[in-house]
Formats: structure tokens, sequence, C-alpha cells
């Protein structure tokens, strides 16, 4: 699952989320965070049930979307293929992390609406 949170934009803001986080024991798995007029942060943990819990307790406004897979050749044009493919079909894709790769293959993770 990808937590997605809205921020202050203010220093240390991101901070707080990571040490509630890590406070109940959670490891971050992945995170982007986006400042500007507004501010968010994505956020993929090793343990749903204890990342909402934190997130909550401490006030948060998030909201929770489906991880979804898919393993892409490691050549060029396979993301660009990949992303038309959705948009072709008609799907919003909200949030896209590369998750590993390696000489032959890339794994990523994506969110849609």
């Amino acid at each position: 699952m990808e937590f997605r949170i809205t921020l202050k934009d203010e220093p240390g803001a991101l901070a707080d989320h990571c040490e509630a986080i890590a406070a109940a024991g959670v490891n971050i798995l992945a995170v982007v965070a986006i400042g500007g007029d507004s501010a968010s942060a994505a956020i993929l943990t090793d343990n749903q049930d204890a990342t909402k819990t934190a997130l909550s307790e401490m006030g948060s406004d998030f909201t929770v979307a489906e991880l979804k897979s898919a393993t892409l050749d490691n050549e060029p044009g396979a993301l660009a293929s990949f992303t038309r493919g959705l948009g072709n079909s008609e799907v919003n894709l909200k949030s896209l992390y590369v998750m590993s790769i390696d000489e032959h293959s890339a794994t990523i993770g994506y969110t849609t609406d």
C-alpha cells in the first residue's frame, strides 16, 4: 500500500512523519516528497497496519492506495511503452516507483485511480 500524506511545507514536516513511523517499528521502503505551494509525500512501508496507526495517532492527513507491480525489460523505451499502454487504456497513473533494477529487468510499483 502507498500512503499519500499531506505535509506542511516547512522544515521538519517530513521528519516528523518518518520519526512517527519509525517509532512504531516500521521500516520505510520507498518515499518521494514534493514541496511547493503545497507539500506531500508518498511512502511505502513494510507494515501497513502499524503505519496507519502511527499516522492516525499524529493526526496526519493521509490516504491509502493499492500498490500494483510490474516487471519491465531493462532497455530503452520499456517504461515509455508501459506508461503509453496505461494511457491508451484510459488508466490514470497516480504514482510510479522503481523498486529494483538489474541487468535484464526493472521492477516497478505504481498506483492508479
